[in-house]
């Protein structure tokens, strides 16, 4: 291999790997949803936590299936019926508590398909808090999900970042801790 060669591959590398890495540290990373494994984004403002909850559409339908009694008389098959249906399904079974243990107020912004993930579903709650020390609980979504569910939460307030990965056995995440 001549000299020009040997320089043009190893520039060729060498921006390969530079560009790679400023396009990793410039992107956000996406949300990774498979079975039995959701995601939750937790975004605070003050004392109103916006909660983003993704799960794959297949676990949705599996926890529906289950869970069918909750339903009964219910017609899905009206507009925006089932999308309604999953809001209130999640948002019966994720809870926010204040530091005096009283439970937030809730109310579900968003519910149905994913638009990042044409195989999810996201629901989107928002929550009011009388205090700043929260603490997010998905146990019961997650003890319906099945034994090996797990979550992986993501809790967000500006720049700084944290995940926790919890199952229907962790304690509830407290905002608190998270930055």
């Amino acid at each position: 291999m001549n000299r020009w060669r040997i320089w043009a591959l190893l520039v060729a590398v060498l921006a390969t790997l530079l560009g790679g890495r400023l396009l990793m540290n410039s992107v956000q990373p996406e949300v990774f949803i498979q079975s039995d494994i959701s995601a939750a984004k937790i975004v605070r403002d003050n004392k109103r936590y916006v909660v983003d909850i993704a799960m794959l559409a297949t676990d949705v339908e599996r926890m529906f299936l289950m869970e069918a009694s909750e339903r009964v008389g219910e017609d899905l098959s009206k507009s925006g019926a089932l999308e309604r249906e999953i809001g209130k399904f999640v948002g019966n079974r994720v809870t926010m508590r204040d530091d005096s243990g009283a439970v937030c107020a809730s109310t579900v912004a968003r519910a149905g398909e994913d638009p990042a993930n044409d195989e999810g579903v996201l629901v989107v709650l928002s929550f009011e808090c009388a205090s700043d020390n929260a603490t997010y609980d998905a146990t019961r979504l997650l003890t319906t999900q099945g034994p090996r569910a797990w979550q992986v939460v993501t809790t967000m307030r500006g720049e700084m970042k944290r995940q926790v990965l919890v199952n229907w056995e962790s304690p509830p995440v407290a905002m608190s801790d998270a930055h």
